[in-house]
């Protein structure tokens, strides 16, 4: 029955839903991506030159492919802009803080 709500929340055309996809779907999808990119280097000792900090970036891609489903599928303007907007922002202030920076998650 939760799972009905939850797909029900997920197919509407607001702001607000746009605004919080945006923001938590990059989080945990750039420290999925970092915690991968540490075993790869651990491992198999390649990809050395790629920061953690490019693993966020990377996460805030998956916004991208977000927006074209509530843009071109589901047709949900509201949504689909709000993603945009916040993902532009959170794209500006990587370029602005951490594009050159040596930032390392602590695990």
């Amino acid at each position: 029955m939760q799972d009905m709500s939850i797909k029900n929340w997920l197919h509407n055309d607001r702001i607000s839903l746009g605004v919080i996809l945006g923001l938590f779907v990059p989080i945990p999808a750039g420290i999925l991506f970092a915690l991968i990119l540490r075993l790869i280097q651990n491992n198999l000792f390649v990809l050395n030159g790629v920061r953690d900090a490019d693993m966020l970036l990377l996460g805030m891609s998956l916004n991208l492919i977000i927006m074209r489903f509530y843009l071109v599928k589901l047709k949900f303007e509201k949504t689909g802009k709000a993603l945009l907007v916040v993902t532009v922002f959170m794209i500006v202030l990587f370029f602005i803080f951490l594009k050159n920076s040596d930032y390392v998650l602590p695990f």
